[in-house]
């Protein structure tokens, strides 16, 4: 780990399990040269599918501090 270096946080995900099972069974069709992309949303995380031009949402680990109560 590295403490001396501080680049600003761009964003962070989360991930649950299943989210993980997921990228791990759709890899090969979402992947491209080896690296899976996701996006990262308000709403949640998303493959994008490069031949459709759409994408497959991953998911959302937990709620946003807004919507919890």
């Amino acid at each position: 780990m590295v403490k001396s270096i501080r680049e600003p946080k761009l964003a962070t995900a989360e991930f649950s399990r299943d989210m993980v099972e997921t990228m791990l069974t759709y890899f090969d069709v979402y992947a491209q040269d080896g690296v899976l992309k996701v996006e990262v949303t308000d709403w949640g995380l998303w493959l994008p599918n490069t031949v459709t031009g759409g994408r497959q949402f991953l998911g959302l680990a937990r709620l946003p501090d807004t919507y919890r109560q």
